[in-house]
């Protein structure tokens, strides 16, 4: 049975105890640092080779930064493309998510630029377009043309519509029906989405 001065204590300590709760949530949204300096919700750009780890369907994709930081990256359309370019240089544009489990901060790409491959060659990125009977086109996201020739020409005839990257011996600019167009001899691709 509560005594009566017990029951003119409690709601002071009702009090008491929500004051406390209210000023340790006034100091706002407070983001966890990690060792290596980021914070959740943080826009980092990190630069690094992609990797898969574990087996189908249990893989892991992991962005191995040129720091030696690992960073788990989330499902999205996005990282599906990041899948097929496994082994290549990049610099990820992302933003940090709360860390699933232990120490590896959690990234959600936003944007991905390839980097120049160990030749030196920086790959140029964009959509095959074809027209009858065998004329190929890599068109970039700045709609720029480049006719592709050379032995690849045949194979990349059939990815039309996919997104790829390419290298090769470049020329041009010509001016063909009032369009700007380069053309590449590939020598080099890689699937990037179908």
């Amino acid at each position: 049975m509560l005594r009566t001065n017990h029951i003119r204590t409690l709601p002071l300590l009702l009090v008491m105890f929500l004051a406390v709760a209210i000023v340790a949530g006034c100091g706002g949204k407070q983001g966890k640092k990690g060792e290596n300096g980021v914070e959740e919700d943080d826009v980092i750009v990190v630069t690094g080779k992609v990797s898969l780890r574990g087996s189908t369907p249990f893989t892991l994709l992991l962005l191995e930064a040129k720091d030696g930081t690992n960073y788990m990256i989330d499902s999205s359309p996005i990282a599906e493309e990041l899948k097929l370019l496994e082994g290549m240089e990049l610099a990820v544009t992302a933003r940090v998510l709360p860390e699933v489990k232990g120490d590896t901060p959690a990234l959600s790409v936003q944007y991905y630029d390839l980097l120049p491959l160990p030749t030196g060659e920086r790959p140029i990125v964009g959509r095959i377009a074809t027209y009858p009977p065998d004329d190929v086109w890599l068109i970039t996201e700045t709609e720029t043309a480049w006719a592709v020739e050379g032995d690849f020409k045949t194979v990349l005839l059939g990815f039309r519509g996919a997104k790829v990257w390419v290298v090769g011996d470049r020329t041009g600019p010509t001016i063909i029906a009032g369009r700007q167009v380069r053309e590449i001899f590939v020598t080099q691709y890689g699937l990037i989405r179908r």
